[in-house]
């Protein structure tokens, strides 16, 4: 405990502007911030600026970033390539309220690389991405549950915001766990909505599946569970969902 309180002390006593930046922050945004993802007790650190590996906060400590924006930025920060084409494009215009060849070059890229994609919808971000492929799926169906992965993060929308990160004790059996809500304020009957499986227990989830597969639009799986510690599927499991 004292190393933690060592450590805890250390970081406030280097990070007064970030607590400043943090404090004045509040005061605009819940909590400080609009990503709950990227907060961490006591505080965050506000960074200036970053290039390459490496970000420097708002007191100037130089860090290694092993996070890249939840693995996002494979290039890292900055790379010329890419400021580069960021550059041409700006001078082009930024947005436009109409398709552009841009697109079109990309989503064939995705398709030809990745051998599961027949076609491909851009969207802002994740949580905008699996709700509408939980509502294509139910408009396909005519079923209106989905099965989710205890542990898996799928975005903020209502049926994936469910099971996410739990109480062991209060979840129900590990073999059979209960459908949790992982915030406040979802709609009624949002979680009878949800079949709950466990992660990697194939024989189990597949019981679970069969016994609702007549209410099942859709399952929805992170082939790695990175809000529990990065954990990846075993292909015995995958295989048993797809099938």
């Amino acid at each position: 405990m004292s190393d933690n309180n060592n450590e805890l002390e250390r970081y406030i006593q280097s990070t007064p502007k970030s607590k400043a930046l943090w404090e004045d922050a509040k005061n605009y945004m819940p909590g400080g911030d609009s990503r709950n993802s990227i907060f961490w007790a006591p505080y965050p650190i506000f960074v200036d600026h970053a290039s390459g590996c490496h970000v420097v906060d708002s007191d100037g400590v130089d860090r290694l970033d092993f996070i890249g924006t939840m693995t996002t930025l494979v290039l890292g920060h900055g790379p010329k390539p890419v400021l580069d084409a960021v550059e041409n494009q700006m001078n082009q215009g930024v947005v436009y309220n109409a398709p552009n060849a841009h697109q079109i070059r990309l989503a064939k890229l995705l398709c030809e690389r990745i051998p599961s994609f027949d076609l491909v919808r851009f969207t802002n971000s994740g949580t905008e991405a699996t709700l509408n492929t939980i509502r294509a799926a139910r408009a396909v169906t005519g079923k209106s549950k989905i099965a989710k992965v205890e542990g898996g993060y799928h975005g903020s929308h209502d049926q994936v915001s469910v099971s996410v990160r739990v109480n062991p004790a209060k979840a129900g059996e590990r073999s059979h766990p209960d459908a949790m809500a992982a915030t406040e304020g979802l709609g009624e009957g949002m979680l009878e909505q949800v079949v709950v499986i466990p992660f990697n227990e194939t024989s189990i989830a597949r019981e679970t599946l069969e016994s609702h597969k007549d209410d099942l639009a859709a399952v929805i799986i992170e082939p790695m569970l990175g809000s529990v510690g990065m954990l990846p599927a075993t292909t015995e499991f995958l295989t048993m969902l797809r099938e």
